[in-house]
């Protein structure tokens, strides 16, 4: 039974990747969310792909990108919807001078 789940799991994954290399509608969207979510599978990279109120796929045409200094803002042209998501910066080159 395992197994089973598995490669459910497997071949539900590659049928998000499979639909999101193309450019979907948004009932194709929601069809892929509902997937997602009857399985437990996280969409964290197709995420800021299309819009959380109306589902259409971001193109290059269809959006508006912002940013404000801690946030990324992303304007839906369709439905006007704004998405915020915190921009991380890269601490590598930072040395710690507290340590003894």
């Amino acid at each position: 039974m395992n197994q089973t789940k598995k490669n459910s799991k497997q071949l539900i994954q590659q049928k998000i990747t499979a639909l999101f290399a193309s450019n979907p509608s948004p009932q194709e969207i929601k069809k892929i969310k509902k997937l997602a979510m009857s399985k437990n599978i996280q969409l964290t990279s197709y995420k800021k792909k299309f819009c959380k109120n109306c589902f259409t796929f971001f193109t290059s045409t269809n959006h508006q990108v912002r940013i404000k200094k801690p946030y990324k803002m992303i304007i839906c042209n369709h439905c006007g919807y704004h998405s915020k998501y915190k921009i991380y910066q890269n601490l590598e080159g930072v040395s710690n001078s507290t340590k003894v």
